[in-house]
């Protein structure tokens, strides 16, 4: 429950960080753009914050980190080596003697110090004890701001509960967001418009930081509650396309639900692989292309595709879903997942991200019915803005 009046105090930036990434690849923190380390730059920007008493570095206690301490102490910041596993205890120990945490990770080295000032502000004007951008806005530019002792809350919440103990505690901002009555959360509204020329050099300098990673689409996680949800949507009885199958973990999650199940993908060595690795009777896997599917007309009941519409050239993706909509038989269901975004492209590789009416709009083209949900930070999928978008078509 909120309370009203307490001013910030000593306020410490604090930024998470680890040297290993999704799919234990080394973690963006470390990449370098413009001739900085991504977490250098996070760090600067903090200190540059008149709010800011102390920048402090949270990473687990592992000897891959050590590197952290001294690109800390180069920058006047101070490294905190804390519970493996834990972040929520690591990040409560790092920020202990601080009243209020602008809290930031590593690898968001765009972060927005004057929009972080004014959550500071809102939070102190509020009274609230955690504040967070909407859940669409890019979390690129912004962090968290809270109040210290929160923290010390949250930890006896979760450690009350039956089961999920150690999920909520890796991710305990997004636990505070999933109840943000009990934790007096609140959400910053006033965000800033970016003109066009910010956002091209912003995403000119991600393109340095991705430059040569080879991030897999599936190796941060968020493409399977989209699979999970789509099979959910399918019966016994279905006959689903997966499109850019990619090593099919999606194919094999519809199939343990629908009768049968075709992933393509335009990548033949990919495919080849998949051939070999195949063990489920009710998949199979082909080479074809998105744009020209060699399947017949109404060939599936039902289609899937991931995380693939930002990839296409834009001026081609409503002969995409033109496609799909001529092999999807009538009355059958297409669902897609494609991140959310009304700033542009702001992951160098994506050719286009969509906004919800964007979005919409295309599929509305094709498809009589069209139902968007989005991803939520506590793993939900719901109605309301967020960081990714599912549609149900049909």
């Amino acid at each position: 429950m909120i309370v009203t009046g307490k001013s910030a105090g000593k306020t410490i930036g604090l930024v998470q960080a680890h040297y290993l990434g999704c799919g234990d690849g080394t973690d963006l923190s470390l990449a370098t753009v413009t001739d900085k380390l991504a977490v250098a730059e996070v760090i600067e920007r903090l200190k540059s914050m008149p709010q800011v008493c102390e920048v402090v570095v949270a990473v687990p206690d592992d000897p891959g980190n050590v590197m952290f301490a001294k690109i800390a102490a180069d920058l006047g910041a101070r490294c905190y080596f804390g519970d493996r596993t834990n972040a929520l205890a690591r990040c409560a120990s790092a920020a202990a003697g601080a009243d209020t945490v602008i809290h930031v990770m590593g690898q968001h080295c765009f972060i927005d110090t004057a929009l972080l000032a004014e959550m500071l502000t809102f939070l102190e004007e509020t009274g609230a004890h955690f504040v967070s951008a909407p859940e669409a806005f890019t979390p690129y530019f912004a962090g968290k701001v809270y109040r210290r002792a929160l923290l010390d809350d949250v930890a006896a919440v979760i450690a009350a509960l039956p089961e999920g103990r150690d999920r909520h505690c890796a991710s305990f901002t997004s636990f505070i967001e999933s109840d943000p009555w009990r934790f007096g959360a609140l959400v910053y509204e006033k965000l800033p418009e970016y003109d066009r020329d910010f956002l091209l050099k912003v995403g000119e300098a991600a393109r340095e930081i991705f430059e040569g990673e080879d991030m897999p689409v599936a190796a941060c996680g968020t493409l399977f509650e989209s699979y999970e949800f789509a099979q959910r949507q399918f019966g016994g009885g279905d006959d689903v396309l997966d499109i850019a199958c990619g090593d099919g973990h999606g194919c094999r999650i519809l199939a343990e639900r629908v009768n049968r199940v075709l992933g393509v993908d335009i990548n033949q060595p990919q495919i080849v692989s998949n051939q070999q690795r195949n063990g489920a009777s009710n998949i199979s896997y082909d080479v074809d292309d998105c744009f020209a599917l060699s399947l017949p007309d109404g060939a599936v009941t039902g289609a899937t595709a991931m995380k693939l519409i930002e990839y296409l050239p834009a001026e081609r993706v409503d002969q995409f879903i033109s496609e799909v909509r001529r092999v999807v038989a009538p009355g059958g269901r297409f669902i897609c997942s494609t991140p959310q975004s009304s700033h542009g492209a702001l992951v160098p590789w994506h050719v286009k991200e969509y906004s919800v009416a964007e979005l919409r709009a295309l599929l509305e083209r094709h498809f009589s019915s069209v139902e968007i949900l989005s991803s939520q930070s506590d793993g939900r999928l719901s109605e309301d803005p967020g960081q990714k978008m599912v549609a149900l078509c049909r």
